[in-house]
């Protein structure tokens, strides 16, 4: 994925340029977590619990038009994103994703309380499809940048749920 740095619109890594503006595009990386030797993704099992979570959708293109709070839990943990679920998508004319492309896609700010602290985590919606219930959605989110302590903590309790999935495997084998 990549960025323009100066509108901040999103590309597929096959974009070198903006079309809006011309600017060069940069790669966007936030883990601080390395991935495994051979390139083989980590298995991250999901929270216990859902973690809550609260999120606030804003304008692309006008960083002072924000949706009001929306609450939801996050249902899955990984080191590029997250998958949340909230009984709303839309609202104050905005939508989780603004339009299904990469170009366009509204900012997500979210509040995510960890079982030690509450991490801040910028990032923007992927996808969004319905549940099964007809009330809520599931959400796939891109987490685009966080501060440093809070990116600590949160691989800090990825590692605690990979260890507590290890060592329930290891006592099951035993």
């Amino acid at each position: 994925m990549k960025e323009c740095p100066e509108c901040n619109r999103f590309y597929a890594d096959t974009n070198r340029f903006c079309t809006m503006d011309g600017a060069k595009l940069t790669e966007i990386t936030q883990s601080s977590v390395k991935l495994p030797e051979q390139g083989q993704a980590q298995l991250i099992p999901p929270p216990p619990t859902p973690l809550p979570m609260r999120l606030t959708i804003v304008d692309q293109s006008d960083e002072g038009h924000r949706s009001r709070v929306i609450q939801g839990v996050v249902l899955d943990t990984g080191e590029q994103g997250m998958r949340i679920k909230t009984g709303t998508i839309e609202t104050g004319q905005l939508n989780i994703v603004r339009d299904h492309t990469v170009a366009f896609k509204n900012k997500l700010e979210l509040e995510v309380d960890l079982p030690d602290k509450q991490i801040q985590v910028t990032g923007f919606a992927a996808w969004y499809k319905p549940t099964g219930d007809g009330m809520n959605w599931t959400a796939g989110v891109y987490i685009r940048d966080m501060s440093a302590e809070d990116r600590r903590a949160y691989d800090e309790y990825l590692k605690t749920l990979m260890n507590a999935s290890e060592n329930l495997q290891a006592s099951s084998n035993s």
